[in-house]
């Protein structure tokens, strides 16, 4: 009798199926994507190209952070995008897979298979930028060697000045990295909760929260700084405290997100599309 929870067999048949399904889709993203990184790139060292190489790198660095940091999310919101219709809902979850199978498959196919993607894509996209300005490239215009983005997407934050406010860079630099394996999986639980327009609805909840978050603070704040509550925090953040604080939120986050994503599609049915409509 087969495994009721994980079968190997049964999962390759439903990665094959999704990946034969949507692969034009999968290939348009990975084609936008990769256009996208190029122009950011080219455009990026063309307007600096007065600055310094090290300068240079960093703002590729910075444009590999954000461009992963918004497309991982988008792409992790569209995981369960066949939700969105009663007809989707039910080929989905009425197919012969276990309810850990899709959801392995999608999250093997929209986030893992997507940062793999994406770093590969990065680095395209910085030879092609080698490649498109080497002609014009003189003693005003800089153009740096293509530079590999797989070690750390985040090395120049966490040894600028942020991380050097905050005490820890070492502690940073993990918790940066748990925050984007984190966001994934909020979004990943936001496709489950409302498939349709799923970024845009997670986006304003998360945005929501915090504001609300950051309002209640203020006022404590406020309220109780009898004793210098404030100097205090600040001090903290000097001394490495709010990197402890920052890196255990971060963990809280990613193992509650995910595990969150897992059980909210557990108890999907063909019937409910979500929360929110």
């Amino acid at each position: 009798m087969k495994n009721q929870v994980f079968d190997w067999g049964r999962f390759t048949l439903a990665l094959r199926k999704e990946v034969v399904e949507n692969w034009r889709q999968l290939v348009l993203a990975v084609v936008v994507l990769y256009a996208v990184l190029t122009t950011l790139m080219v455009l990026g060292n063309w307007v600096s190209h007065g600055d310094s190489a090290p300068d240079s790198i960093h703002a590729r660095y910075v444009i590999v952070f954000l461009c992963f940091s918004v497309s991982a999310t988008i792409m992790a919101s569209l995981s369960f995008r066949g939700l969105m219709t009663k007809t989707g809902r039910t080929e989905l979850l009425t197919s012969p897979s276990s309810m850990t199978e899709k959801f392995a498959v999608n999250v093997l196919i929209y986030v893992v298979g997507y940062t793999v993607a994406f770093f590969v894509v990065t680095q395209l996209a910085d030879l092609t930028r080698v490649v498109v300005l080497w002609p014009a490239r003189s003693d005003n215009f800089i153009v740096p060697g293509p530079i590999n983005f797989l070690p750390t997407v985040s090395r120049f934050i966490s040894a600028g000045e942020l991380g050097k406010i905050m005490g820890r860079t070492d502690l940073f630099h993990v918790s940066m990295y748990l925050s984007l394996i984190a966001s994934p999986g909020l979004y990943l639980l936001g496709s489950v909760l409302w498939p349709k327009l799923s970024f845009l609805k997670t986006f304003a909840a998360v945005y929501a929260v915090e504001m609300v978050i950051i309002v209640v603070g203020m006022i404590a704040l406020r309220i109780f700084d009898v004793d210098g509550m404030a100097m205090r925090i600040f001090n903290n953040i000097q001394d490495g405290t709010f990197a402890i604080t920052m890196l255990v939120a971060s963990a809280v986050q990613l193992v509650l997100y995910w595990v969150l994503a897992w059980a909210v599609f557990r108890r999907k049915d063909v019937v409910s599309r979500g929360i929110f409509h």
